[in-house]
């Protein structure tokens, strides 16, 4: 009788099979700021700060293929977009949905209506049982969605998330439904009322587990005298600019008007503390010195990094936000200059 030879599998692999296997795989991509594509992370913050606009306001964005979001880029290529709203009901996020896309052109409205899902008006309200999270992922993956809100996580916990073993389960099941859908997976999550304290990753009960299980974290909170805020807390694929706060008002149309960037000292934003538009200001003087010449982005970079003593990326934001307040001309990719400039059209 023949026996049949198993053949050895191995459980390793080399790391020169590694790097092969990933030239073989598509490059990744950041969807917005430092989250990167198919990671998982969260946007938390106090009760009322803002958050789940925030959050629907960039999913939309994504939705309908926009290339810009509160002063960071987009891909600009509308994506499958599924927001699980587990906090209230179905009735008032669609009065504020309704008045978000109102705001919108024909054209936006109609990819927002086709690629910004949401769940059915009878879906459970809570995740709880092993046949809930079922659902939740069936759900996703029905949908063919490539980025997923869930707002909240608090929702989905039977017991304390300040556990750590509780928050362990909970966040190690939403890393395993992201990797098995091969989305970006957003989850909002709630803090205490943080008052004049500077928002951290501190902030959150249990944050060791959280920031061990996530691949970024960002703040979306309101301080005490009424100025609301964006914060980067940490991105694991990217470095995290902590001291700069994208400040911002939200529209009576429900949607967020980025303000600009403020400074955190090591203190609380103050009520008088204002944009620093120096950058800002330095870049369009000096385009407007020499009107009618045209930079490239490195030649920028070169001279505003050194004079300036910013960081590429930071210049490259104010590029953004200049360009899209019109206060320079970026009429080429990469290439900058004055609006002042009148050509000949001879």
């Amino acid at each position: 009788m023949m026996i049949e030879k198993v053949k050895n599998v191995k459980s390793f692999m080399t790391l020169s099979e590694m790097l092969e296997e990933k030239k073989n795989r598509p490059k990744s991509k950041f969807l917005y700021s430092g989250i990167k594509e198919k990671s998982f992370g969260l946007i938390f913050g106090p009760s009322k700060s803002g958050k789940t606009i925030f959050c629907e306001n960039l999913g939309m964005k994504i939705a309908l293929g926009a290339d810009e979001y509160m002063g960071y880029k987009l891909e600009g290529v509308p994506k499958k977009v599924l927001f699980v709203g587990l906090e209230e009901f179905w009735e008032s996020r669609a009065e504020r949905n309704a008045l978000q896309i109102e705001e919108l052109s024909e054209d936006q409205q109609e990819l927002v209506s086709e690629n910004f899902l949401v769940q059915t008006i009878d879906f459970i309200s809570k995740i709880n049982s092993d046949n809930d999270w079922k659902e939740l992922e069936k759900m996703i993956l029905e949908s063919k969605a490539e980025v997923v809100f869930i707002d909240s996580i608090t929702r989905m916990n039977s017991g304390k998330l300040e556990n750590s073993s509780d928050a362990e389960i909970l966040m190690q099941k939403l890393r395993a439904i992201c990797y098995k859908s091969g989305v970006t997976l957003i989850c909002i999550h709630h803090t205490p009322k943080m008052g004049d304290r500077i928002i951290n990753m501190d902030s959150i009960k249990g944050s060791s587990v959280f920031a061990q299980e996530s691949d970024f974290a960002i703040a979306v909170t309101k301080n005490t005298y009424g100025t609301r805020y964006v914060k980067e807390i940490f991105f694991r694929y990217a470095p995290a600019n902590d001291e700069i706060v994208k400040e911002f008002e939200i529209t009576p149309s429900v949607w967020l008007e980025f303000l600009g960037d403020l400074n955190e000292f090591g203190g609380p934003i103050i009520e008088d503390r204002r944009v620093n538009n120096v950058p800002r200001n330095s870049i369009v003087e000096f385009l407007d010195s020499n009107t009618c010449q045209t930079y490239k982005t490195s030649e920028l970079v070169n001279h505003f990094t050194s004079t300036l003593s910013i960081k590429e990326r930071q210049l490259k934001t104010y590029l953004s936000e200049l360009t899209a307040s019109k206060k320079i001309n970026n009429d080429k990719k990469g290439y900058y200059s004055s609006v002042n400039c009148v050509k000949d059209e001879k």
